[in-house]
């Protein structure tokens, strides 16, 4: 079994600028730099050969490179208790579609839908005990956030892996999948 993901890699420029966000948010858990992307699709725990069918599908994959930038802060929610900050997309068409084109693929290869339906964000933080009065804060006072654009090349195949000290898990780039130029 391997634990997989689909999504945008970011550049080290927009990496630095979502990270320079860090702050500001009691009980907030950042994440780390290197692991800021964009989830495209969530594959979950699949068995390996089910993997590399996947992978030859999405090798066969055309889609149009695209422009992107980040821009906005959001929350998602259960009920009145916060769970996560995000950063948005400006454009998110391109992403809705590639991802649409991804999961009907995971799914053809018998991978379960996604719990959740997509959308397009960069997580930046988890929270556990956050008041949403902390987080309608943090989110007036960077209200302008947003990124410069930049060119989408290819989307990538992640894996997910626990740390041998059991502090967190890291990812691994296991393919990256060229988008057409135009």
């Amino acid at each position: 079994m391997i634990r997989l993901f689909t999504g945008i890699e970011l550049p080290d420029d927009i990496k630095d600028h979502v990270y320079s966000l860090r702050g500001g948010v009691p009980l907030a858990k950042w994440v780390e730099k290197d692991k800021l992307h964009l989830t495209l699709r969530f594959l979950g725990n699949i068995q390996e050969d089910i993997a590399d069918n996947i992978h030859d599908e999405l090798c066969q994959l055309r889609f149009p490179s695209f422009n992107l930038a980040l821009a906005q802060i959001g929350y998602f929610a259960t009920g009145n208790t916060p769970h996560h900050l995000w950063t948005g997309v400006n454009y998110y068409q391109a992403l809705d579609d590639l991802s649409s084109k991804i999961d009907t693929i995971s799914r053809n290869n018998g991978v379960q839908n996604d719990r959740f339906k997509f959308h397009a964000h960069v997580s930046i933080a988890s929270l556990k005990g956050t008041s949403m009065d902390d987080v309608f804060r943090f989110i007036s006072a960077n209200n302008l956030f947003h990124t410069h654009e930049f060119k989408v090349y290819y989307f990538t195949l992640f894996s997910s892996h626990a740390r041998e000290n059991g502090e967190g898990k890291y990812y691994r780039i296991e393919a990256r999948y060229p988008l057409t130029l135009y």
